[in-house]
């Protein structure tokens, strides 16, 4: 097939299937109705313009977050709506090469749909995936970015922080990395200090439960069927199921664990990572089979958010994505192996 036909088909595909997202966005505005979450954030953000209190309930962002949220609620509310709702799934698209299949992707349409949060976790580990050098100072500015959801920080930071120790070790130095990832780090949370000097208690002080209806790991939220109220048989267990996956995929990946494999690894044992978070897989779907993977395992989310959005339960069907990326990704290291023995 020609270039430029192969490129008008791909763009008549993105502007179809962009469609539904640009109808929804227009209903909103019309309606002066945004998402639940959406009204939630700017409520948060709107309190805190007004100089009240932040932290209540449903408020469980860190202080950067909250800046954001009150700058989106000063905006005109048009504005708004537009930036918010849509910015995510432009982001997904120019992370993904304009590939037509990640509005296809239920987690994009859901993050969408329920006007969340996690395009910063999305975005920072697209920027860190592309420059993880210990040396590459851009990497800790991306990775810095990741923090502002810190349950979307944790595992990239970790996988940083090895490569770090290997620099410090061997060479008796820090990497600019690190410090970048300090400083970056420092320069989004240090202004909340400015404006509520305590944030840090008050946010703390009301951590969100776990609940069946956001859960998207596998295995802390099929856990909680089993052990109901988080007792400390089910953090135990869970412990214990996290380090024995860990061990298994580092077993196949040949005892090299890639970052690629350390996040889905955390998706699927992490009981603070929802199903709207999932968008943060979006910068891994980056060959065909990935996305292909990725697009036909979220189908079943696709049913849910169609026909049983209000059903808790029903969004169980999110949780089989990661892992199934998962076993994806090391079927492909796999087949990788076998071709280079073939042809070396």
């Amino acid at each position: 097939m020609p270039e430029n036909r192969r490129k008008l088909l791909k763009l008549a595909a993105v502007i179809l299937l962009l469609t539904p997202y640009l109808i929804y966005i227009g209903l909103a505005i019309y309606t002066d109705r945004g998402p639940v979450d959406y009204a939630t954030f700017m409520d948060i953000g709107g309190r805190l313009l007004l100089g009240g209190e932040v932290y209540g309930e449903n408020s469980y962002y860190p202080m950067p977050y909250v800046i954001i949220f009150a700058a989106f609620a000063w905006l005109p509310r048009a504005v708004s709506l537009a930036l918010w709702l849509l910015g995510p799934v432009l982001a997904a698209l120019f992370i993904s090469g304009g590939n037509p299949l990640v509005l296809l992707f239920a987690p994009v349409f859901g993050h969408f749909a329920g006007g969340q949060s996690a395009v910063f976790g999305m975005l920072g580990l697209w920027g860190y995936r592309k420059h993880t050098q210990s040396d590459n100072a851009a990497g800790g500015v991306w990775l810095g970015l990741t923090m502002l959801k810190p349950q979307l920080g944790i595992i990239p930071l970790v996988f940083a922080a090895v490569q770090w120790w290997k620099v410090l070790r061997t060479e008796k130095r820090i990497p600019r990395q690190a410090w970048m990832f300090v400083l970056m780090t420092a320069l989004i949370y240090l202004p909340g200090f400015l404006i509520l000097p305590d944030w840090p208690a008050r946010w703390l002080n009301s951590p969100r439960p776990l609940f069946e209806r956001a859960l998207s790991g596998f295995v802390p939220r099929t856990l909680l069927y089993i052990f109901p109220g988080q007792t400390g048989a089910y953090w135990l267990v869970l412990g214990v199921i996290a380090a024995l996956l860990f061990l298994a995929v580092w077993f196949f990946a040949r005892k090299q664990i890639s970052l690629d494999l350390a996040v889905l690894w955390g998706f699927v044992v992490n009981p603070l990572v929802h199903d709207y978070d999932l968008i943060q897989l979006v910068p891994l779907l980056d060959t065909p089979r990935r996305m292909l993977a990725a697009v036909l395992l979220s189908l079943p989310g696709w049913l849910v958010i169609l026909f049983a959005y209000t059903n808790d339960s029903a969004w169980y069907a999110f949780t089989i994505i990661a892992p199934g990326i998962l076993a994806a990704v090391l079927w492909e290291r796999t087949k990788d192996r076998r071709r280079e023995r073939i042809n070396p």
